[in-house]
């Protein structure tokens, strides 16, 4: 019995180190697991000392967890994410492999990206809204919409929609809707611009108003 279990045990043959704070370590049994160098040494360093089941699934865990951080970091420094898009990019990545405890794991990740600032919905909110109001004719109702399917909560999404937006702004941005709808098609009727502009998620407050306007100056350059 005590030969088949030396005969199976697993050991870690080699330790690479690199530069990023990670450790690969390749096993007896050809498997190459990458985790924290703070991890390794909490292990104490087994190298070419048989591991037990329970130290092996420690450093499967950990190797997943590398693989969970390194994507999330990669994500976070292309652009801002919300806790919930970061979330389901990493379910939907391939090239993780998934164990058991993968969500714990996720979970763990995102926590540990809060804590250190790397991501916060709070920020991703607001530069998502910068962006929109910046770049885009959309009217609150929609950016409102964008924020809600990327997992930021309601109050917290009307608090900074409310905070950077105005209804002078939003007046503004849906007769230059209005606008560019009147160059690309001659002749619009008002129940058109009135459908327009609710798909652009304009209130209805706004959508009277802009209407309104949009015509009154219609009319002036047609006497002018």
């Amino acid at each position: 019995m005590e030969l088949f279990e030396t005969q199976n045990s697993v050991s870690v043959k080699v330790v690479k180190y690199s530069n990023d704070g990670t450790v690969t370590l390749t096993l007896s049994d050809k498997r190459k697991l990458r985790i924290a160098l703070e991890k390794w040494s909490e292990l104490g360093q087994p190298l070419n000392k048989s591991i037990s089941d329970k130290v092996q699934k420690v450093l499967e865990q950990e190797s997943c967890y590398t693989l969970i951080r390194n994507k999330m970091l990669s994500l976070l420094a292309k652009r801002e994410h919300s806790a919930q898009e970061l979330t389901r990019k990493i379910k939907q990545n391939s090239s993780i492999l998934k164990t058991n405890d993968f969500d714990e794991l996720l979970e763990r990740c995102l926590l540990e990206m809060q804590e250190k600032g790397f991501q916060s919905d709070n920020r991703f909110a607001r530069q998502y809204v910068e962006s929109k109001l910046s770049n885009k004719l959309h009217g609150p109702l929609k950016i409102l919409a964008g924020l809600f399917n990327r997992g930021i909560p309601k109050e917290k999404a009307n608090f900074i929609i409310n905070e950077l937006g105005h209804q002078k702004l939003w007046l503004k941005k849906s007769i230059e809707y209005l606008e560019k709808i009147q160059k690309k098609k001659k002749n619009v009727t008002p129940q058109v611009l009135i459908q327009k502009l609710y798909q652009q998620g304009f209130t209805w407050e706004i959508i009277e108003k802009a209407v309104e306007i949009f015509h009154e100056m219609e009319n002036f350059k047609d006497e002018s």
